[in-house]
């Protein structure tokens, strides 16, 4: 059993336009068109039992659009679930997670570039309150960014802040805690309370330091994932079992803890 922990989808009207665009802007091709049907064919192909969307809001007015397509992804119950999204300049934000818990969603995505803030801006404050006071864990896309310039919103030290003022939020810190900023992130995430992901690590950093990371960090608390269309599924499928993993690590990373998270157990 698989579970993609990290892929982007978009609505079938969308999905074409959104694909070139961004395929435009990151400079590669995508490894399927983007759509939910598109993953369902790439995960067949690629051996992948689920897979997990993570949308997100680059305006307020997006986000309840978004929701209620990412709510009827998940009552379709094929293998491709999603998480909800918020913007932060959303004027009722503890309004609008509970709407987001009721329906059934275990946690929401945050871009801190697409969306323009830091993780210390108080317009987030009361999504890190809500949050950790409803369940819902939050999936931060950490560190650098292809198509952004430094300085970056997030660092491993701004992700270890947050967890060190949120003891009880549930973090998932996309790339290992921080593109491109794997060995701060090292330094300053392994072993703490926080899930990290795997996408956009494998072909980027050192195998080894993945290895060691993962050693140092704890394989309970890694999730595997892809983050495509933009990486091959199965490209980085191959690239995470060619690892020295213990069998009792692999199984975890590739499935246990996604399914803990996402109350599939």
């Amino acid at each position: 059993m698989i579970f993609d922990f990290h892929v982007h989808l978009y609505p079938d009207a969308l999905a074409a336009k959104a694909v070139a665009h961004l395929s435009a802007r990151f400079g590669n091709p995508p490894a399927f068109d983007g759509s939910v049907r598109g993953a369902r064919e790439d995960m067949g192909r690629s051996g992948i039992s689920a897979s997990l969307n993570l949308p997100v809001a680059t305006k307020p007015e997006q986000a309840a659009s978004i929701n209620e397509w990412a709510a009827q992804v998940n009552a379709a119950a094929e293998g491709v679930y999603s998480l909800a999204t918020v913007h932060p300049d959303d004027p009722d934000m503890g309004r609008t997670l509970s709407g987001i818990a009721r329906a059934g969603f275990r946690g929401i995505k945050l871009h801190p570039e697409y969306q323009a803030f830091s993780l210390d801006d108080p317009r987030v404050a009361p999504v890190w309150d809500e949050c950790e006071r409803l369940g819902l864990f939050v999936f931060l896309h950490a560190g650098g960014e292809r198509v952004f310039q430094p300085p970056y919103r997030t660092s491993p030290a701004t992700i270890a802040r947050l967890l060190g003022d949120h003891p009880g939020l549930t973090v998932v810190a996309a790339h290992l805690g921080g593109f491109q900023m794997w060995d701060e992130a090292e330094e300053l995430l392994a072993g703490k309370d926080v899930y990290l992901d795997l996408s956009h690590t494998f072909f980027w950093m050192p195998d080894e330091q993945i290895v060691r990371f993962v050693g140092k960090h704890g394989a309970e608390r890694i999730l595997f994932g892809s983050d495509a269309p933009w990486q091959s599924p199965a490209e980085v499928l191959a690239a995470f079992l060619r690892q020295p993993f213990s069998e009792r690590d692999r199984e975890a990373m590739l499935w246990g803890n996604a399914a803990g998270l996402m109350g599939l157990r």
